[in-house]
């Protein structure tokens, strides 16, 4: 039934872009309700899929064709040196070939942006997410679909942030503090018999101190605390819980005449809390380049190392590092492409060793501004994984057809 409706809504967009007499050649801007203060603004898109490896798999592999709807709206009101937001994000699913994997997520922001004076500025934003997990990917990566250690279902769940920011030095004072806390529960809400031991609250605070060497340039230096509390012991009875200190020194820099980015470089320490079990210590960087040799095209460069939680028990951390570059182009007023290239490259770390596995990803895509308020995409992904552990590699190719509406 939702194929239907999905099939019916992309008809829809069709007759709706024909050309036609009685429209003029110019639709005018995307239509967003502005009254005073408060402003709305929603869109659609309308997609449909080919995925050739639905579970990430070596063998058994099996593919089919799915049908996305992905809803959003933001609702904004500006009173004076105040700034409101709520936001909604959708994203629903529907597998030809497998309809247990079927979806429906939710993503759910709002935030306040207050100037408190001439010189600071509060941030306050709470989001809740109602998601889920492909079967094969994270907490299922690697397990065959014909051994019946697949789930029936995709591991579901929900994460819930409350972040809140103050910054000293807003008005482009020589220096300037940020200061920044927050919290995060992870809780998985099926395959509850596995998932509960990946249950957990995260609590973080960060401390920035900058100076302006340039009104557009500035040298950062900050200082990351977490805490990491899981919610269910593990069987085994190791206590994964952590405390990680992050320390990063460099450069941000923004709207130069033709770059904007951020290079900063440091190192990350995370202690267990149970005895006995190695610390992890290593180098850490963020780094973000925008590039535009014209208006109409952007090079863009990135590249992190960072740590995750161990998906795999009892491991310790996921020494994880990206790796990306994207060249975007208008090639006219109505027609741009995209070219991606990426690779994740991550480090296992046990008890007992380690082991890695490196994931390389490229893509293409085309789009079409038939209208204004109306966009088409065509695309095409590919990508791989090849590691250490055999069972867990994988290549992997996705094609899609979409439009984007907006009202």
């Amino acid at each position: 039934m939702m194929r239907r409706r999905l099939l019916f809504a992309l008809a829809v967009c069709l007759l709706a872009s024909a050309p036609s007499r009685a429209q003029t050649s110019d639709a005018g801007p995307a239509p967003t309700i502005v009254r005073g203060a408060f402003s709305f603004a929603s869109a659609l898109g309308i997609e449909a899929r080919h995925d050739d490896n639905i579970f990430a798999s070596r063998t058994n592999r099996q593919s089919s064709t799915l049908w996305k709807l992905r809803p959003s709206l933001l609702m904004q009101i500006q009173p004076a040196r105040s700034r409101l937001e709520f936001g909604y994000h959708g994203d629903y699913a529907s597998y030809q070939d497998s309809s247990n994997d079927d979806y429906d997520d939710h993503d759910l922001e709002a935030g306040a942006y207050l100037l408190l004076g001439e010189r600071s500025g509060l941030d306050l934003i709470a989001s809740y997410e109602y998601g889920h997990d492909d079967r094969g990917t994270v907490l299922t990566q690697g397990l065959p679909p014909a051994s019946g250690a697949l789930p029936r279902e995709p591991d579901r769940f929900t994460n819930e942030v409350y972040r809140g920011r103050y910054t000293y030095g807003v008005s482009r004072t020589r220096a300037f503090l940020t200061f920044e806390a927050g919290t995060q529960q992870l809780t998985y809400k099926n395959n509850e018999a596995r998932t509960r031991f990946f249950n957990r609250k995260t609590t973080d605070g960060e401390a920035t101190f900058g100076v302006r060497l340039r009104p557009s340039v500035s040298l950062q230096l900050s200082a990351r605390a977490r805490d990491i509390s899981y919610d269910n012991p593990r069987a085994s009875g190791v206590n994964p819980d952590s405390r990680e200190n992050r320390y990063l020194l460099g450069l941000q820099w923004e709207a130069t005449a033709r770059t904007t980015g951020t290079v900063r470089v440091g190192r990350v320490e995370k202690k267990f809390d149970e005895p006995g079990r190695a610390d992890f210590t290593a180098p850490n960087w963020e780094v973000e380049i925008r590039w535009s040799p014209r208006s109409y095209s952007h090079f863009e460069l990135g590249t992190e190392r960072y740590t995750d939680e161990p998906i795999e028990l009892p491991g310790n951390v996921i020494d994880t590092r990206t790796y990306s570059l994207a060249w975007s182009h208008d090639w006219n007023d109505r027609f741009g492409s995209r070219a991606t290239l990426s690779r994740l490259d991550r480090s296992y770390r046990f008890t007992t060793g380690e082991r890695s596995d490196q994931s390389p990803r490229y893509g293409l895509a085309f789009t079409y501004k038939m209208r204004p308020w109306l966009r088409w995409e065509l695309g095409v992904e590919a990508s791989s994984r090849d590691g250490d552990l055999e069972r867990e590699d994988y290549d992997r190719t996705i094609a899609r057809l979409g439009a984007w509406i907006t009202f």
